[in-house]
């Protein structure tokens, strides 16, 4: 653990770095956990010195997985931050307002992660278009609404997927670990994609299973939608689809 420090920014890993001490835990079967910190993550961090942010974000809580109430959420926030091996926040650069907040957090924690990389790291290793060539020869497990759909993408282009599983909320977080612990079948790597909870789960798989949990997020959205993908329209979609239901 680090005292606290605004200038985080400066001790970020390189998407290059992040993988090779991802892949040295998987050589020495060693548990480790990435997990991102992002508007919605801070948003309910922030709650106790600015619940405006979460009165703000409330039209996303569902489709962002949030089932529990804003305490329990900030709690659980807290404990993956203080618990992930690597935790990917956000920079001044991309989004200021946020990284502030950031920052506001980590002085309200008196904390700082020891490990830190941008939120977007995994965005980035879709966009360099090097995800397939590291997953290769990994065994890897998809969790999140968007898994299953994924699974024919993953697979035509080379990758061992041994188990895809849904994940709607927190509600959902004790039943995926379960499956996860008891898997009968080796695997390396699970991607996670089910917006908050996701950077809650990584942090407890990896302490579980010693292997590597790593919050994916929507790198999973730009694979299966490529120049189609934007926020808005994914949020919009599955609000349709609910309403219809």
């Amino acid at each position: 653990m680090l005292p606290w420090d605004t200038e985080y920014e400066n001790r970020f890993l390189e998407t290059p770095e992040v993988l090779k001490l991802i892949d040295k835990a998987i050589e020495q079967k060693k548990g480790i956990s990435l997990a991102r910190f992002g508007i919605g993550e801070i948003t309910y961090l922030s709650y106790e010195t600015s619940p405006i942010l979460v009165e703000n974000f409330q039209r996303y809580e569902q489709y962002a997985g949030v089932t529990l109430s804003k305490e329990e959420v900030r709690a659980r926030l807290n404990g993956a931050l203080k618990a992930t091996s690597l935790a990917g926040l956000i920079s001044q650069k991309k989004l200021p307002f946020w990284a502030e907040r950031t920052k506001q957090v980590l002085m309200g924690l008196s904390f700082s992660p020891e490990k830190v990389c941008s939120a977007w790291v995994m965005h980035d290793l879709v966009r360099r278009e090097n995800l397939w060539s590291w997953l290769e020869g990994k065994k890897v497990v998809l969790v999140g609404r968007r898994s299953l759909e994924a699974v024919p993408v993953f697979q035509e282009n080379g990758i061992e997927i041994i188990k895809a599983m849904n994940l709607e909320g927190f509600h959902e977080i004790d039943n995926v670990k379960s499956k996860m612990h008891h898997m009968e079948e080796e695997w390396d790597v699970v991607l996670i994609s089910a917006g908050i909870p996701a950077t809650v789960l990584a942090p407890e798989v990896a302490k579980l299973t010693g292997k590597v949990a790593i919050d994916f997020g929507h790198a999973l959205d730009m694979l299966l939608d490529g120049n189609d993908y934007k926020h808005s329209k994914l949020v919009e979609r599955w609000m349709d689809e609910r309403n219809e239901k």
